[in-house]
């Protein structure tokens, strides 16, 4: 799924939706992308400041945040899943889409 242009006015009622379908608070996407935790209320409701509209790259980052498949869903009950519910590829890939260029598991 792919957000509309930063500035289209669909932008925030389509951001809102992506979000409320994976079940995640603004804290957990802002947290998943890093940026601040009010900016996607923000985005959400177009706050007509300046800080109403993401970046180039948020708005980049938030595109993929989205378009991946592999980043864990919370579960509608709100509480995080353990991280045992998840395959070590699916964990790596998170990892790895986070930012890391390489990943070492040791047991």
């Amino acid at each position: 799924m792919s957000l509309p242009d930063r500035e289209d006015t669909t932008f925030p009622v389509a951001l809102k939706a992506a979000r409320e379908a994976r079940n995640l608070s603004y804290s957990d996407l802002a947290r998943a992308i890093g940026i601040s935790t009010v900016m996607p209320s923000r985005y959400e409701n177009r706050d007509h400041s300046l800080f109403g509209t993401p970046s180039q790259d948020t708005w980049r980052k938030l595109n993929e945040f989205f378009e991946s498949s592999t980043i864990p869903q919370k579960p509608a009950t709100g509480k995080a899943q353990p991280l045992s519910a998840y395959s070590v590829d699916e964990l790596i890939a998170e990892i790895k889409r986070r930012g890391a260029t390489s990943v070492q598991i040791n047991y």
